[in-house]
């Protein structure tokens, strides 16, 4: 069908921004069988015509419908009506609303290819094995215990179906219940034509204009030179590999400290996107900024984990929240784990100096009609709701798309807050480039770094080219993710790396109210309940922080999700205590993430959800929906007295607390990721050292959220901006130890600043030089001069 409403224009909406391209590994069977799972998890909802309800029979070609009576429909309808007011959609809207289905969407299957190339080779494998088993009569009695092939089995046989994995004892089967309901919401959400102007959903903020200004950076461009097999040598000072929160510190002290003497070159795998592009629609966004598309899942696939992949890192897309670390982390840090620096003034100087650089403050805040629930239900029941300060100086920042970019460039991150005057004064950057590993030399017997090697992909993805980078110090920011994957990929042996993983594992409760609130308008996060984040005495616990995320699960998921313009929904996240880790895949060279939420850190996200559910409850809200499959939603009724509804409410939290948070079925996800470089006070206990340097090198460091003792507790932004400050600090202390404040270099293929397109001459890729100014004897060597 064709959208009812057409498309933006330009000048109603940020420039387009096409899906990254993609690989199809499924074939034509398995895809049938895939969009078969994907009717029945979004299904078409018909009348059935007086023909078949005389017959009682059911069109074969309309295997993938839900056929309703005449009654029935109209009262589906009604519930749209009534989910949407005071919106007053036309019947046709409903009809085609109802009707639609996922295998008649083509941007829904470009989405569901585009997610799916980003999953690790071995998951593909399984999925292939299991779609093309359930397109078989034997493999589909086996999964299904039904004797015909899914895709010819009815809408409702293949509902049961999903319907009795979610309950399986095996916990595969769960997690593959799981996995599949999640994928079809996400794809759906993201390219449906009918949700938006369904539930008055607006493609941009109330307020955005075009027009916003973005700080203009041009990004390094290279091409192979006449030997296109032999990598593109440059050199450098400083290479940051990463353009996260860490590396914009990080880059912005070496900048300020040495003008234009020093020679930095940041690099970052992912795109710059400009103001002009915020926000990007719910369609490609995630696809662009977030690393695999924001669906990046466990190994038993208990979590969901996101994390942002384009410049400027997890700072381009987090929700401005500027928390400092509690004084029990820092205390723990400081006395159990042997760093004393984080409980000294230095640390606090540290964490002053980044939160005064971005201008953070709560003082012009105006809360959501989110955030103003958990503020004030929290007053009302004696817990302790605080203003959460926001990274945005003196601006109100009154923008709840911001996750997908921030258009009016007030969010003070890497990109609008510490990387243009480190450009004012000579920063270069590089942008496509993936980083595999760090190059050493080994002098007196420790292996020195003396810069990386990777592969740059131009926009577009043409031809990629092999890039090697000599520098004098390596600064690895790649991100929990990331970073132990470049750390293994150099050959470095410390068992610690990629170990200590914490995620702030959260679950998820949704309120729905009488009243239209628009989640979508008003900061993201901007309140936060503390009185749970120590329920051991030891700093672990929950925080309760405001989100925005209408998804329901279950039979009745396409009607539940029309209520999102009165629905708020809101997360418990807990600092675990328990933790994964991380490991290279070894097809693909991607990081792979092993953690299982732990009974003890689950029971303090349960109390989260039980404090939510009290707190919705005490504002009004008129059902309370936690995102746990199996319970019934709390929904108050009418006609029944205060007195009864609190009993009928309390022994609802106690069926709650009996029913659990058990994975794989419940939904768990991770924004903050931390600890897989643990910095420590002995080699034998981590990756870096008080001062970020790699235990066992020399020259090499790692500035990012990967060098936490343990779980911040917070939104970690800050505590990752004060540890890059103080690294980068010794990083300065080094480099003038070494007479490095004067120099200012000649790159092996020389940077040319006249050139509008900061394109390399790489007329000099034969006079390349080393460090002290001595000419190369080997025009294709990878190491540096001694």
């Amino acid at each position: 069908m064709r959208p009812l409403t057409p498309d933006a224009s330009p000048a109603a909406a940020p420039l387009a921004v096409d899906l990254p391209p993609y690989t199809e590994f499924l074939n034509e069977t398995q895809w049938k069988v895939l969009m078969a799972l994907m009717d029945a998890v979004i299904p078409a909802i018909r009348v059935q015509d007086t023909a078949q309800q005389q017959q009682g029979s059911r069109m074969q070609d309309d295997l993938s419908a839900l056929h309703l009576s005449s009654a029935e429909y109209s009262d589906a309808a009604s519930q749209l009506r009534n989910a949407v007011t005071p919106l007053d959609p036309t019947a046709e809207l409903i009809e085609a609303y109802l009707a639609e289905r996922p295998s008649d969407n083509p941007l829904f299957a470009q989405l569901m290819k585009c997610i799916l190339s980003n999953i690790p080779p071995s998951k593909q494998r399984e999925l292939k094995i299991l779609l093309s088993v359930l397109s078989t009569r034997a493999g589909s009695l086996i999964l299904t215990h039904r004797a015909s092939p899914l895709p010819l089995l009815s809408i409702q046989d293949r509902t049961k179906i999903l319907r009795s994995w979610a309950t399986s004892p095996l916990w595969s089967i769960r997690a593959l219940f799981k996995s599949m309901t999640t994928l079809g919401k996400l794809a759906w959400l993201r390219s449906t034509p009918y949700f938006a102007p369904l539930t008055g959903f607006p493609r941009v903020p109330a307020a955005w204009v075009a027009g916003s200004k973005s700080y203009p950076y041009e990004f390094l461009q290279f091409s192979p030179g006449p030997d296109v097999k032999a990598p593109v040598e440059i050199a450098t000072d400083v290479v940051i590999v990463g353009s996260g929160c860490g590396a914009g510190v990080v880059a912005h002290k070496l900048a300020t400290e040495f003008g234009k003497g020093l020679n930095v070159l940041v690099i970052e795998k992912g795109w710059h996107f400009d103001a002009s592009h915020f926000p990007m629609s719910q369609t490609t966004g995630l696809a662009n900024l977030f690393e695999a598309g924001g669906v990046i899942e466990s190994d038993d696939g208990s979590i969901t984990v996101t994390a942002g992949a384009c410049f400027g890192g997890g700072g381009t897309v987090n929700w401005s929240a500027s928390l400092q670390p509690q004084d029990f982390v820092r205390k723990e840090w400081a006395q159990e784990r042997k760093l004393e620096f984080f409980e000294t003034e230095d640390f606090q100087k540290c964490l002053d100096r980044v939160w005064k650089h971005m201008g953070v403050t709560g003082d012009k805040l105006t809360p959501s009609h989110g955030n103003k629930v958990l503020l004030e239900g929290a007053k009302r029941l004696g817990y302790t709701a605080k203003i959460v300060p926001q990274n945005c100086g003196d601006n109100a920042h009154h923008d709840g798309y911001c996750t997908l970019g921030c258009w009016k460039g007030e969010k003070n991150g890497p990109v609008n807050g510490w990387f243009p005057e480190a450009a004012e004064q000579g920063v270069k950057f590089v942008e496509g480039m993936k980083v595999d590993k760090v190059l050493f030399d080994v002098k007196k017997g420790k292996r020195v770094a003396v810069g990386v090697e990777g592969v740059w992909t131009p926009r577009g993805g043409a031809e990629q080219v092999k890039v090697v980078v000599k520098s004098k110090k390596v600064v690895v920011s790649c991100g929990t993710l990331w970073s132990p994957v470049v750390l293994m990929n150099s050959g470095l042996k410390n068992p610690q790396i990629g170990k200590n993983l914490y995620l702030h594992p959260t679950n998820f409760v949704m309120g729905v109210f009488d009243e239209n609130v628009q989640p979508w308008e008003g900061g993201c996060l901007t309140s936060v309940v503390s009185d749970f984040d120590n329920l051991d005495g030891k700093g672990h616990g929950v925080k309760l922080e405001a989100i925005f995320l209408p998804w329901t699960t279950g039979q009745n998921y396409k009607l539940h999700a029309a209520k999102y313009p009165h629905l708020n929904a809101f997360i418990a996240i807990c600092r675990d205590r328990d933790t994964g880790h991380i490991y290279r895949d070894p097809v693909s060279g991607c990081p792979r993430i092993a953690y299982t939420p732990s009974d003890f850190d689950r029971a303090h996200n349960l109390r989260g959800i039980i404090e939510l559910s009290r707190i919705l409850f005490s504002s009004g809200a008129r059902e309370i929906v936690p995102a746990l499959p199996g319970l019934e939603p709390f929904v108050v009724s009418a006609d029944k007295s205060a007195d009864k509804t609190k009993d009928d409410f309390e022994k609802w939290i106690a069926r709650l607390k009996q029913h659990g948070n058990r994975p794989p079925s419940t939904p768990f996800a991770s924004a903050h990721q931390m600890g897989t470089c643990r910095m420590s006070a002995r080699e034998k206990d981590g990756v870096v050292d008080p001062r970020g340097r790699v235990w066992g090198t020399e020259g090499l460091y790692v500035a990012d959220a990967s060098v936490f003792p343990s779980a911040s507790g917070v939104n970690p932004m800050i505590t990752v901006m004060a540890i890059a400050e103080h690294i980068a600090r010794g990083i300065v202390e080094d480099l003038k130890g070494e007479g490095m404040q004067a120099k200012f270099l000649t790159t092996g293929a020389e940077i040319n600043n006249t050139r509008k397109d900061h394109r390399l001459n790489l007329a000099a890729q034969e006079r390349r030089y080393s460090f002290d100014g001595r000419r190369s004897t080997t025009s294709n060597s990878r190491d540096l001069d001694s």
